[in-house]
């Protein structure tokens, strides 16, 4: 079974695809009416879900138990409703579908704030690697930038 942060990459993709569809849909008729719709899908759906399974794969305790997959399921609900749901606010055709989309995005955005802060030492700890790798002082005297770029 994959892990979390791979279905959050998957979903992003794909919604992805779909805002790089609709932009073009846009572009092509010249109507730009629904241009915030096309920018919200980008954000709630593209940018937000790929920082959390960023996090989930930088952090994989994060991702480890129900939680994570209930933070999927309602940013998926809320990533599908909130896009389509401003699009039909701007066109009159009601605001309910705005309203559960945005209210189910701030509830994904919470479940994450709450597993960032719960794993903040779980970031230190699955990156003590990194410490020995990348030396962060100042070049040594005389030492070439290729072969500072050799030690990582």
């Amino acid at each position: 079974m994959k892990n979390i942060a791979y279905w959050f990459i998957g979903l992003a993709t794909l919604f992805a695809l779909a805002g790089i569809a609709f932009g073009i849909w846009m572009s092509q008729s010249q109507d730009y009416t629904l241009a915030p719709a096309h920018a919200h899908n980008n954000l709630i759906g593209w940018v937000t879900p790929a920082l959390y399974g960023l996090y989930y794969k930088a952090v994989p305790a994060a991702g480890k138990g129900t939680l994570a997959v209930v933070h999927f399921w309602v940013a998926l609900l809320g990533a599908i409703a909130f896009g389509p749901g401003i699009g039909m606010a701007i066109q009159g055709q009601g605001e309910l579908l705005v309203i559960t989309g945005s209210l189910l995005t701030i509830g994904a955005m919470a479940i994450f704030a709450w597993t960032v802060f719960t794993h903040r030492d779980a970031l230190s700890a699955d990156k003590m690697w990194l410490r020995g790798r990348l030396r962060f002082s100042t070049r040594p005297r005389g030492a070439r930038p290729a072969s500072l770029i050799r030690q990582l």
